[in-house]
């Protein structure tokens, strides 16, 4: 059978010279294209005609039943064929396996930045040890880029929990960066890049973090700026080691001129969780070098749905009541929040078809996602120029030395340790602090009720002072305390302590004015019987002074000198009345007396008793 490839050589040189020319390998290449899909051959076949098909295309040609596919004919030269008689093309196959090792020789001879396809490539990788490695061949290709290495820089970062739609959102930053200036449909007309990677499902996609090959190139008001954009592994997962985790958000942040937190349904706590550990890392390290970490931050809030608003206004609003909701839990997202660094916008659910699509076409979104979609997209892109990479001190960095400041600030990132656990190890620490709070909460209470429990009656309650009553309390405070240093664990275990402490110092200033006021209840009353004894005995002197002499033995001295004034008076009934009122007086003789050993609170005194000396 006739082949009109007979005239082609059966091969080219194995090993091509670099000196192949341009023309050449363009020659070949239309020499090895499918006339049906304009592409280069994938299994090639020849019809009886003598003329050259992909399998696939011959054969969906012939099935599609346009106009001149049946019976089956030869799309270029109409001759009747027989599917029985495709026959693959070896020698097809062979030219193309060797124009692509000629392709291959020729870009081995030109700089690798020249020659870099635009592409998402990975910057920091994760190994097996948890341990992150920083690829310094990605990054001099992207941030020594021509286009960048002396140019200010913005790159664009987008974190936030697994699979909520993170590289789906860069992948249209990539068509808005790419056609926003050219073409009002960027949005339909698709990219004609390879993307972020993005497949439906429940398992994670991207790992460790990954920095889009070139950059793209915005001007305004005659500046030029080198548009990088970033995706970083999804945060939140019980695989996950937490300070791994920590450390390589913390390296984006630091990376990043503008960041998008991207959430699902509503700024949770896990998420404000997760962003200050982050910050925290990121401001330790950062400062080293002058570097802030967060200059712009951007919370967008996916799949929004009550109150129906969305957009950048509802956005505002809802970080407002984020700002009111977390009070000082969260220091340094409260600092960020309230400041012109940041802004929220809230997106609508985009559709039942999209969370099942590998690319989240236009087509399948619903109106108003597709609305708030493209505004969003647009708002980013044109706000880039305005965010440029900076030191805390203002200077604009360039690519290259952007570069240079990753490169030993990574450095040290690797070898120092914050103390953060994985997510399941947090869950158990903090369920054992939780039963380690709830044991000692309930040993204070046992105590207090023992205390109660003992001094209840008038005599007990009168053998103990007021100022011994608080030196015990305070003694099994102290003591509570000082156990839960020893026993508490995890990096939070001081805000848990300190927040306990002011609990049962409450607790145990409660307990000391309700002693308080019982004891000077019984004294008071004691103090009038005794005063009142002179019912008894004319002159009443002789057995109130008695009753006096035997109060002090059992150190009531308040109750002693309640009783030893009313005998002194002549008249039962002016007896009792004096005796009860210098009975509560004597109150405040052992408050006086017990002050001289140890300070007790006063009412409507903050004690200075109750904060400890740690």
């Amino acid at each position: 059978m006739e082949n009109k490839n007979d005239h082609l050589p059966s091969s080219v040189p194995k090993c091509p010279s670099p000196s192949t020319s341009t023309d050449t390998q363009d020659l070949l290449k239309s020499l090895l294209t499918c006339s049906i899909c304009l592409d280069l051959f994938r299994h090639p076949v020849s019809l009886e005609c003598g003329h050259n098909f992909c399998a696939k295309c011959i054969n969906s040609y012939w099935n599609s039943g346009v106009p001149g596919s049946q019976p089956p004919l030869c799309p270029e030269c109409r001759r009747r064929c027989d599917r029985r008689q495709l026959v693959p093309d070896t020698r097809l196959q062979n030219l193309l396996e060797n124009m692509n090792l000629l392709q291959q020789n020729a870009d081995s001879t030109q700089k690798p930045r020249d020659v870099c396809n635009r592409e998402a490539k990975q910057l920091v990788q994760v190994n097996s040890r948890k341990d992150l490695t920083l690829s310094l061949e990605v990054l001099d290709q992207c941030l020594n880029h021509p286009q960048a290495k002396n140019s200010p820089v913005c790159l664009i970062s987008v974190q936030g929990e697994q699979r909520t739609g993170k590289s789906f959102l860069l992948n249209y930053l990539i068509r808005g960066l790419q056609g926003m200036s050219k073409d009002p449909q960027w949005m339909r007309r698709g990219s004609d890049l390879s993307e972020f990677q993005c497949e439906p499902g429940a398992k994670a996609i991207t790992k460790g973090l990954w920095l889009w090959s070139q950059p793209f190139i915005l001007q305004k008001d005659g500046r030029k700026v080198a548009v990088f954009l970033v995706d970083t592994e999804g945060t939140i997962s019980l695989e996950q080691d937490k300070e791994m985790n920590a450390k390589l958000v913390a390296f984006s942040m630091l990376l990043s001129s503008h960041q998008i937190l991207n959430v699902s349904r509503m700024v949770k706590e896990t998420d404000l969780e997760y962003l200050e550990m982050c910050l925290h890392i990121a401001e330790e390290i950062g400062e080293c070098f002058k570097m802030e970490p967060v200059q712009h931050l951007n919370l967008l809030v996916r799949d929004w749905f009550y109150p129906a608003t969305f957009g950048k206004e509802a956005g505002q609003k809802h970080m407002i009541d984020v700002i009111q909701k977390i009070s000082d839990r969260y220091p340094r997202i409260q600092k960020i929040l309230k400041s012109k660094q940041a802004c929220c916008y809230l997106l609508p659910f985009p559709g039942k078809k999209i969370p099942t699509s590998s690319n989240g076409n236009p087509e399948d979104m619903d109106p108003d996602f597709y609305h708030y979609l493209h505004d969003y997209i647009t708002d980013v892109c044109k706000s880039s120029t305005q965010h440029v990479k900076r030191h805390s001190d203002g200077h604009i960095l360039t690519g290259e030395e952007l570069a240079e400041n990753m490169k030993k600030l990574f450095s040290i990132l690797q070898k120092k340790e914050f103390g953060y656990s994985s997510l399941f190890e947090s869950v158990v620490t903090g369920l054992y602090n939780m039963r380690i709070i709830e044991a000692a909460r309930k040993e204070l209470e046992d105590f207090v009720k023992e205390q109660d429990s003992s001094t209840k009656s008038m005599f007990t309650s009168l053998k103990t002072l007021p100022g011994t009553m608080w030196t015990r309390l305070s003694t099994k405070k102290d003591t509570i305390l000082n156990s839960l240093k020893e026993t508490l664990k995890g990096p939070g275990k001081n805000q848990i302590l300190n927040n306990f402490k002011e609990e049962i110092e409450m607790r145990v200033l409660d307990s000391y004015k309700s002693y308080k006021n019982r004891f000077c209840g019984h004294t008071a009353a004691v103090g009038g019987l005794l005063g009142a004894g002179v019912l008894g005995v004319a002159t009443g002197g002789i057995m109130a002074v008695g009753a006096a002499a035997t109060a002090l033995t059992m150190e009531g001295v308040a109750v002693a000198t309640g009783a030893t004034v009313g005998a002194t008076v002549v008249g039962g009934g002016v007896g009792a009345g004096v005796g009860a009122a210098v009975g509560l007086a004597g109150v405040e003789a052992t408050e006086v007396m017990a002050k001289r050993k140890q300070k007790v609170p006063e009412e409507g005194e903050e004690n200075p008793l109750l904060r400890d000396d740690e």
